[in-house]
């Protein structure tokens, strides 16, 4: 049986809640993840504070039991917040990637080389800007990660929030970059992940490349409504016969 990947992307608004106000932490969102027993997990707006309190990033790590990958993408007064990527997996390389279009709205893509039963996945773990010419400036930039970082026969996982409120990245991605979106068979009205409450636009996205996506939903109801502005997005991803990790 060809191995497979269970992986989650999630944008998780600093641990704030669905609210903006929620001071509970990133506690109930690590167990709630943790519970889902997942491979691979993608969050976006992980803050570490300058306190004397743990860090995002090191508390979902413990409460998942994955190793840690993380990169400041903002610094603010209190302390920095960006993407972090948690691995069951071996992790041979790791960079990120600035493709920030200004001063102001820094923006990150957090690349990983993960061995997974002895071969090579390559990880984007992406948030892109608010506004559309950002989005298609970013995209290219990741491209051309694309080309420096992998061969055409290996599998790509690129996920994250994509901030694509109309959904004109989608054929850029699929026709220019090469690749599937993992979500293509599920019904739009399953698509939706922000605002959690109601949600009503398409923000995250999991792409893939030489992976078989046998299972993709949202991940919808209690206690996901309350743990962020955004919904999670879950994906069983198939590895095919690929070549080996080096």
């Amino acid at each position: 049986m060809a191995p497979r990947l269970r992986v989650i992307t999630y944008n998780i608004r600093k641990g704030k809640g669905a609210s903006g106000r929620s001071t509970a932490g990133v506690d109930a969102l690590g167990r709630a993840l943790s519970g889902l027993a997942p491979d691979v997990v993608l969050c976006q707006e992980v803050f570490v504070g300058h306190g004397a309190a743990a860090p995002q990033t090191q508390v979902l790590a413990d409460l998942l039991g994955l190793s840690l990958l993380y990169e400041p993408n903002r610094q603010r007064k209190h302390g920095h917040h960006g993407n972090a990527t948690y691995s069951r997996h071996p992790v041979s390389d790791v960079r990120n990637y600035d493709v920030s279009t200004n001063r102001i709205e820094r923006r990150g893509v957090l690349y990983a080389r993960l061995s997974v039963g002895g071969q090579v996945v390559h990880v984007l773990n992406a948030h892109l800007g608010l506004n559309s010419w950002q989005r298609l400036a970013q995209v290219k930039s990741i491209g051309e990660i694309l080309r420096e970082q992998t061969k055409a026969h290996e599998p790509v996982l690129l996920a994250g929030d994509f901030n694509d409120w109309h959904g004109r990245l989608d054929h850029v991605i699929t026709e220019q970059l090469g690749l599937t979106n993992a979500f293509a068979d599920v019904p739009a009205r399953r698509l939706s992940t922000w605002h959690a409450a109601r949600p009503l636009f398409n923000l995250d996205r999991v792409y893939v490349r030489n992976l078989a996506p046998r299972d993709a939903h949202r991940l919808d109801g209690k206690p996901w409504h309350g743990l962020s502005d955004h919904l999670p997005l879950w994906v069983e991803l198939e590895l095919g016969a690929v070549a080996c990790a080096a």
